[in-house]
């Protein structure tokens, strides 16, 4: 049931690897304005790989590079140490940051 272009797209390496790195950054690029860009990008990311394994590695890859972008971010403004010490809500945010494009590469089960 899987749609004959996600099929080709999955054959072609190329054109694999170039639509998973265009996923990751237009979904990487959509979370600095808003959460659900991180599911997002997680989704994009999965659909090109082709085993489902893959997929939610490829989710977590981005969730990876969401939460190091975003330290990247605290550490260029001068505020990562203090972040990092408010505690709980700090591992929260990095949870959520691993977590959400995990969940968004589910959808890699589903097509």
């Amino acid at each position: 049931m899987t749609p004959e272009f996600l099929t080709e797209l999955r054959a072609d390496e190329r054109r694999r690897v170039a639509a998973t790195n265009g996923a990751v950054l237009l979904g990487v690029g959509l979370s600095l304005f808003h959460w659900s860009g991180l599911l997002l990008a997680g989704a994009l990311a999965s659909l090109p790989q082709r085993s489902i394994p893959r997929g939610i590695g490829a989710g977590f890859g981005v969730g990876v590079l969401a939460v190091i972008v975003f330290l990247g971010q605290l550490w260029l403004a001068g505020t990562l140490g203090l972040v990092l010490g408010m505690g709980q809500p700090t591992w929260l945010a990095l949870g959520l940051g691993l977590g959400l494009p995990t969940v968004g590469a589910l959808v890699r089960g589903v097509v």
